[in-house]
């Protein structure tokens, strides 16, 4: 089975698996269509993403350069979210749980072991990639 058969398994209408990597630790992330759908397909078309982690209270986050606005904006997340914040362009992942002073738009969640999120140093490199299987 080629790559692009496997990252096609890995794609249903209501949802896309893709991997978050930090430090050599492979987080998959399932990002929920149906929550926003212009912002998860604008995500998915730009992938890979890297850059370099900040964080912001319980909030990981990347830059990016998708452009898409605010769907069903949310002030209050959950430990495990993954969020988009469309002001700033950055792509979001919540360790715990967080009210934000601005809408974000929620995308859908980490799957798995979070822990290493809250270790990160600056100058930590964050990967985002289609699951290949």
């Amino acid at each position: 089975m080629s790559a692009k058969d496997k990252i096609l398994q890995n794609r249903t209408l209501s949802y896309q698996k893709i991997i978050l990597n930090v430090r050599e630790v492979s987080i998959p992330l399932r990002l929920k269509r149906h929550l926003a759908p212009r912002t998860v397909r604008r995500i998915l078309a730009s992938l890979p993403l890297r850059g370099h982690a900040h964080s912001k209270g319980s909030m990981i986050y990347i830059n990016t350069e998708v452009k898409s606005g605010l769907e069903r904006g949310r002030d209050d997340l959950l430990a495990g979210d993954v969020a988009f914040l469309p002001g700033q362009q950055c792509l979001c992942f919540i360790t715990n749980d967080y009210n934000t002073q601005k809408l974000m738009t929620p995308l859908g969640v980490m799957e798995g072991d979070i822990s290493i999120l809250k270790e990160l140093q600056p100058g930590d490199v964050l990967s985002i990639y289609e699951d290949a299987g």
